[in-house]
C-alpha cells in the first residue's frame, strides 16, 4: 500500500509515522529528550499544514507537566499562501545551494520515492521527475532535450537498468500528457497521469531542503 507523505515525519534520516513519533516522545522519561522529537513534529506540522500537530505536541507537553502551547479560542489555518510561500522558500533555498548539493538532495529524493513510497516503478516515471524538478526548481532552463543529462547526474546508483532514463524515453514525455496540459506546470494541469508521483516528489524534496536550513 503506498504511503501518504504528509503522515510521516522526517527525523533523522527516517521517516516516522506521526504515532510513533509520539510514543517515542513519552518513551524517553524526561522532556528534555522528548523536544528533540517534537520539534521534527512541529516543522512537519508547519511543512505539511497540519494545524492538529499542535494538539499532539500538547499532548506530550501536559504528559510531561509542561505548559501547552497556547492556541486562541478561533481555530486557526494555514493558508494556501502559507503554503505556497513554503513552497518558494524551498525553491530559493535550493537555487542557493553548491550545484553538488542540489544533485544530492534529487538522489536521495528518488531513492526515497522508489524504496520507501514505491511509486517509481517504470521508466516512464521520469516524467514526474522532469516536471517537478522543472516546475518547482529550476524553471524553463530545464526542457526535455538537457533533461537527460540531468537525469544521469541524480540517478542513484542502485536504480535497477530498466528504469533508468533513456534518451527515447525523454522523447515520449509529451505525448503522455493531453494537448490541453502541454505547456502547463504539472500542478496547474486539469489531467495529470502522475499526480500522486509529483506531488509525493516535491513533498519529499521540499522537507529535505527545509530541513538542510533548519
Amino acid at each position: 500500500m503506498e504511503k501518504n507523505l504528509s503522515e510521516y515525519v522526517y527525523l533523522d534520516g527516517m521517516l516516522l509515522k506521526e504515532e510513533q513519533l509520539l510514543k517515542l516522545s513519552k518513551n524517553v522519561g524526561c522532556y528534555a529528550q522528548a523536544e528533540h522529537y517534537l520539534f521534527a513534529l512541529l516543522a512537519h506540522g508547519v511543512i505539511n499544514g497540519k494545524r492538529e500537530v499542535i494538539d499532539m505536541v500538547n499532548e506530550v507537553r501536559e504528559f510531561y507537566g509542561v505548559p501547552k502551547i497556547p492556541v486562541g479560542n478561533q481555530e486557526s489555518t494555514f493558508t494556501k499562501s502559507r503554503a505556497e510561500s513554503l513552497d518558494d522558500k524551498a525553491r530559493m533555498l535550493f537555487r542557493k545551494m553548491p550545484i553538488e548539493k542540489r544533485r544530492e538532495i534529487l538522489k536521495e529524493a528518488l531513492r526515497r520515492l522508489r524504496t520507501q513510497f514505491h511509486l517509481f516503478k517504470y521508466a516512464i516515471h521520469w516524467l514526474s521527475v522532469f516536471m517537478v524538478i522543472r516546475d518547482r526548481l529550476e524553471g524553463e532552463t530545464l526542457n526535455q532535450t538537457n533533461f537527460y543529462n540531468y537525469a544521469q547526474d541524480i540517478t542513484p546508483d542502485e536504480m535497477p537498468l530498466k528504469m533508468r532514463l533513456k534518451t527515447d524515453t525523454s522523447k515520449n514525455f509529451g505525448k503522455i500528457l493531453t494537448d490541453e496540459d502541454r505547456g502547463e506546470a504539472y500542478y496547474d494541469m486539469r489531467h495529470n497521469p502522475q499526480q500522486e508521483l509529483c506531488d509525493t516528489l516535491w513533498d519529499i524534496v521540499k522537507q529535505m531542503i527545509l530541513a538542510d536550513f533548519e
